[in-house]
């Protein structure tokens, strides 16, 4: 049970740490390719917050419980964001400036950028439908945190889905804020125990 509770602190400080230094990431995007290094560096650093909130949101699901339906279908649609996300930061972050150095063409950012669009929709799509599936998960237990569960990853996607917003930087910011909140929430579930097992000790 100790241990448990252990990994359930570690995966809410997780979840936590990097929806704060995402946000954080983001705020520092740059508008530029001739902004340098701080290209690489905030892009690695955004695929490294993305890969710690997987690794947050794994041990969130298995406190929902992998057996049923809604948990499970959740991470997996999780997975695919973090797939879809980590790719849309790698075109822009390490492709994008290394045509760039090359002396690429018009033609070649334009794919390059319809590439990192398609690629953060899909994120937002997926991570969507993670949100709206652990809420369901989520519900009989903690209906206030489902409920924002459910503004904070279908409301965006839906949004996006029906082209009254797109992922240019200045929607993309808002977007992911609302994820990043609800992943903070979920690590403060995790991290204040609201998610063991009854049979668990506080």
């Amino acid at each position: 049970m100790t241990e448990n509770r252990n990994s359930d602190r570690v995966a809410g400080i997780v979840l936590m740490s990097a929806a704060a230094a995402s946000m954080f990431a983001m705020a520092h995007h740059p508008t530029s390719l001739r902004a340098g290094a701080v290209i690489q560096i905030v892009h690695g650093a955004m695929i490294l917050f993305v890969g710690m909130m997987a690794f947050g949101f794994a041990q969130f699901s298995r406190r929902l419980g992998l057996e049923r339906p809604a948990a499970l279908a959740g991470l997996t649609a999780y997975a695919i964001a973090t797939v879809a996300n980590a790719g849309a930061a790698t075109v822009n972050g390490f492709a994008a400036p290394a045509l760039a150095a090359h002396g690429a063409s018009h033609e070649a950012f334009d794919t390059l950028w319809f590439l990192n669009q398609a690629l953060a929709g899909l994120g937002v799509a997926a991570g969507g439908m993670a949100y709206a599936l652990w809420a369901l998960a989520l519900w009989r237990r903690h209906k206030l945190a489902a409920s924002l569960g459910l503004l904070a990853g279908p409301v965006p996607a839906l949004l996006l889905l029906g082209g009254w917003i797109d992922m240019h930087l200045h929607w993309a910011i808002l977007v992911y804020a609302a994820q990043a909140l609800w992943a903070a929430l979920a690590g403060w579930l995790l991290f204040s125990g609201r998610l063991a097992p009854q049979a668990d000790p506080d």
